[in-house]
């Protein structure tokens, strides 16, 4: 287990996690955390999963769906 400190950043908190503890634990300077606030106080950070490619996917869905009668006419030529 890892002990941190809050650390004042402008107006809020910051918990700093260094290299080392990122290398150890699997992830890099992208990962993504989620905070859960718990009930009878407290917050636990877990880190997630990055879902960077569901949403290329999706949003390349999105374009061709919305420009499918362009596309289907620039094949056609």
């Amino acid at each position: 287990m890892v002990v941190k400190k809050l650390t004042q950043s402008g107006n809020s908190k910051a918990i700093i996690i260094d290299k080392a503890t990122l290398q150890a634990a699997g992830l890099d300077d992208n990962a993504l955390f989620a905070l859960t606030i718990n009930p009878n106080g407290g917050l636990t950070i877990q880190s997630v999963e990055s879902d960077h490619h569901d949403l290329k996917r999706a949003a390349v869905k999105k374009v061709l769906k919305s420009n499918h009668d362009l596309l289907k006419r620039l094949s056609d030529r």
